[in-house]
């Protein structure tokens, strides 16, 4: 560090609450921490898909999902006309990723997503968002980066997938 000034600027910003000036809104600026900064693949909902979301993914647990950094879980809606799951083409063009390099987009099994149980109401909070009986959730990991991925947890609502949206760090 260049001065004490510098140094304790670092100090102040890095013992800073992670959670503090960070919200659910839906545009693409950037929080003040480059981790929690929205990705070109994250798409936005707009503030009338958000507020039609099912009360069970309005207000989620304070539950963080854990990788190399701790990430809230953020409700999402993306338009979507199916009534069953999306493949993961289908998936990729509900991000706009259409035409774009992805360097991947994986489907996996709640239970792959999840496999010692730590995250089972997040996921019964989607199960229950579904507006068709029985429609199920699906789970798709997005790379962003080589260490950089996002997980999608999701369910068919309303002409739109309903569900939560997690950034995680994998090295």
């Amino acid at each position: 560090m260049a001065d004490d000034a510098s140094y304790a600027a670092f100090l102040e910003k890095a013992n800073a609450d992670p959670k503090a000036g960070y919200s659910n809104s839906t545009s693409h600026e950037e929080s003040e921490s480059t981790s929690q900064a929205r990705t070109k693949y994250d798409p936005t909902s707009s503030k009338s898909q958000l507020e039609a979301l099912p009360a069970s993914l309005k207000s989620l647990p304070d539950v963080t999902y854990t990788s190399d950094t701790d990430a809230p879980f953020e409700p999402i809606a993306l338009n979507y006309a199916g009534s069953a799951l999306p493949s993961v083409p289908e998936f990729e063009k509900c991000l706009g990723a259409k035409g774009k390099t992805v360097r991947g987009v994986e489907e996996l099994t709640p239970d792959e997503f999840d496999p010692r149980g730590e995250y089972k109401e997040i996921i019964q909070r989607v199960a229950q968002a579904a507006k068709i009986k029985d429609v199920g959730v699906k789970v798709f990991r997005v790379e962003i980066t080589r260490t950089r991925v996002e997980y999608y947890v999701l369910t068919v609502g309303e002409s739109m997938l309903v569900g939560v949206v997690v950034k995680a760090v994998e090295s």
